[in-house]
């Protein structure tokens, strides 16, 4: 990994971690609200097909798609038809979004109906009326997806990481402030006014790089972003039903159990977002840019190191995830609304999270690495393969794990994807390089044990330790024995990652 990217990736990982602060401040006040209650069940439930739209349309598949086809256009100099290209994506994009915005809010009891079926009526009517408000949300955020996806093809990660922070602001400044008036609706206002921030944090970025909107709709760019659409759309639309699948299956189960496992999915995608995302957002115009000039090996060495830094920031957090998961939970959520037994019903999921959390994170950059090569049919395939374990395993466990059984199925399924990704990526670009995983995990396991050691010890010296003293005191423990474990075996991604951080100083750009 090259000094830009790993001062990037330290940036992008310090927004996020800013974020993902916010988001936990955000859950708290949630909690405090509303905790695993039904009216919580059907809030999430309303975002169902909302943020499935957005996913299709305007997020992942968009950027994944948008910045191969834009890196060409920059690095051939053609500034005018780039900015014609983007100007037709958002001109289609909202045609679209808008229509079916309009469709599924005259739908939307028999949507819930469909992904809620254990919802009863006067939760399938909460859950519509709370979604008309979301869609409302999901055009706006379509516009802001697409911007995000433009500003990282120039190589500018400091507003598109800055965004986010402004929507989980927003959705906190609902909970605190106009849930007590306004209860399960100040959340989702709270969030419309978040994503509007979203959208406007990202302006001067586009200022900046002289964007231009063009009245088109039919543009070769356009054209070619379509066509790679198709299959990556279809890939997170079956994606999309590993989420709608917990609302589904949850529904059958006692009520609160959605908000749980929801509660449980985003305190694993804390260490996931800031470690893995982070480094994938950063990684993924080089590894666009190294498979546009036909560099396999380029290509290969640039998503292996990736690979190594995720897997030893990862690995310990899964660890620390199921070892810890009870006491911090209860830390972080614990008060109002959210009692011991909400504590339990969420830390019963979170450690199935972290037995895939590597998986999850390693999907980060399989992906991309698909992606970047303008090949979106690969991962749509092995998607088609992993959604269905899920489903399949999710409903055979769920009279016995309930909802955690939904989030074991999660993880296996990751973890599976994540395998074959790689397999097939190796393969097909026959690179003579070593990955240097292997011996990555060696050293990242054997690091990890010693931490575990340690955190037990610890737990069975204070087994009656309150939650401050059990987490926070485990925590510390467990990152101290690590990195001393860590130092002693010899971590070299590590090491490198503060070389090049230390090289770089004074040399630091936003971009």
């Amino acid at each position: 990994m090259t000094p830009h990217v790993i001062r990037s990736t330290a940036l992008v990982m310090v927004l996020f971690g800013t974020d993902k602060v916010l988001a936990l401040i955000r859950d708290i006040a949630i909690g405090y609200a509303f905790g695993t209650s039904p009216e919580l069940d059907a809030y999430y439930a309303a975002f169902e097909l909302p943020d499935g739209l957005f996913t299709v349309l305007a997020g992942a598949a968009m950027s994944t798609t948008l910045i191969p086809v834009l890196t060409d256009y920059l690095q051939r100099n053609d500034r005018d038809g780039a900015w014609q290209m983007v100007s037709s994506v958002i001109n289609a994009v909202l045609l679209m979004v808008i229509g079916v915005s309009f469709l599924a809010a005259l739908l939307a009891p028999q949507i819930i109906r469909i992904v809620a079926p254990g919802f009863g009526p006067e939760q399938v009517i909460l859950a519509a009326r709370l979604m008309r408000w979301v869609l409302v949300q999901t055009i706006v955020s379509s516009v802001s997806g697409i911007v995000m996806g433009v500003l990282q093809a120039h190589q500018h990660f400091l507003l598109p990481a800055a965004a986010p922070i402004c929507y989980t602001l927003g959705r906190i400044a609902g909970a605190l402030l106009l849930a007590p008036r306004w209860g399960i609706f100040g959340l989702v206002w709270g969030g419309l006014a978040g994503t509007l921030a979203h959208l406007l944090i990202q302006v001067p970025g586009l200022i900046r790089f002289r964007a231009r909107w063009w009245p088109v709709l039919v543009h070769p760019g356009l054209l070619r972003v379509g066509i790679l659409m198709v299959p990556r759309s279809l890939t997170l639309g079956i994606t999309y039903l590993n989420f709608v699948l917990p609302t589904y299956l949850g529904s059958r189960l006692a009520p609160g159990s959605i908000s749980a496992y929801e509660y449980a999915w985003r305190l694993m995608q804390f260490p996931e977002t800031i470690f893995a995302t982070a480094v994938a957002m950063v990684i993924f115009p080089t590894l666009a840019e190294r498979a546009s000039l036909g560099d396999r090996e380029g290509l290969w060495q640039a998503a292996t190191g990736a690979l190594r830094l995720i897997l030893t920031l990862t690995i310990p957090a899964g660890v620390g995830m199921v070892l810890l998961g009870r006491p911090l939970t209860a830390l972080i959520l614990q008060r109002g609304a959210f009692g011991p037994a909400s504590t339990e019903a969420v830390y019963w999921a979170l450690q199935f999270f972290g037995l895939g959390l590597v998986g999850h994170a390693m999907l980060e950059i399989a992906t991309r690495l698909f992606y970047a090569q303008k090949d979106m049919w690969s991962p749509f395939w092995v998607t088609m393969i992993t959604t269905t374990i899920n489903g399949t395993l999710g409903w055979v466990l769920l009279p016995w794990l309930a909802h955690g059984g939904i989030a074991l199925s999660n993880s296996v399924a990751a973890c599976l994807g994540a395998g074959m990704l790689l397999s097939m990526a190796r393969w097909r670009l026959r690179v003579r390089a070593g990955s240097g995983l292997l011996g990555t995990v060696t050293r990242v396991g054997l690091a990890s044990g010693v931490m575990a050691g340690g955190v037990l010890i610890f737990q069975g010296l204070l087994p009656d330790a309150r939650e401050f003293v059990a987490g926070v005191g485990g925590l510390a423990v467990g990152i101290v024995t690590y990195g001393l474990a860590a130092w002693v075996i010899g971590n070299q991604e590590m090491r490198e990652a503060w070389i090049l951080l230390r090289s770089s100083r004074g040399n630091y750009s936003a971009d």
